[in-house]
């Protein structure tokens, strides 16, 4: 299967399943920006008990499910993952976590067509907000670059103050404004 393949087989199981979601990580920030490859699909997922084993069942045995759930480092968020044999391409499933900013992150996702599916992702401020934390937290370049190519696409498109407020909050409003500086 193609990432892309793949992405649909969850998205598709995640609408079956009425699991609340948004598809985060590199393909929301492909969606506002310059695509770039990856190496795996990013979801928020809101759960119920439960939920996750009836999705692990509807994505089928070529889905290998973990259930141990692990704690990822630089989004401070618990997630699950899922493999395919002889891929190498990752399914990260993140809890949505109490954190203020997820919390309206998630409120505000919009349908939007991708991949010939409708599917929920994060504003294009959101991903901003969200990849400048990243980047901060774990030191990943490619966060920034990220950051710099959707704001390049959708300079004009952007609400700043809500952009601004959030990166006061996050301490990376320095970050938020190099990166626009270095674009000028």
């Amino acid at each position: 299967m193609t990432p892309e393949e793949i992405t649909v087989s969850v998205i598709d199981a995640l609408n079956t399943e009425k699991i609340p979601y948004m598809l985060v990580g590199s393909f929301s920030s492909n969606y506002y920006a310059i695509p770039r490859a990856t190496q795996d699909v990013d979801f928020v997922l809101q759960l119920k008990s439960g939920t996750i084993s009836s999705l692990a069942e509807r994505l089928g045995p070529r889905f290998q499910f973990d259930r141990q759930m692990s704690f990822e480092t630089v989004t401070a968020t618990k997630r699950y993952v899922f493999r395919l044999a002889d891929n190498p391409f990752l399914v990260e499933l993140f809890l949505l976590s109490d954190d203020a900013h997820d919390q309206e992150r998630f409120a505000r996702r919009r349908r939007e067509r991708i991949l010939g599916r409708d599917v929920f992702i994060p504003t294009v401020e959101d991903v901003i907000i969200t990849k400048l934390r990243w980047s901060r937290a774990g030191r990943r370049v490619k966060d920034t670059e990220d950051v710099q190519n959707v704001i390049a696409v959708q300079v004009d498109r952007i609400n700043w103050d809500y952009v601004t407020s959030w990166c006061d909050r996050h301490d990376t409003r320095k970050l938020l404004d190099q990166v626009r500086a270095s674009q000028r």
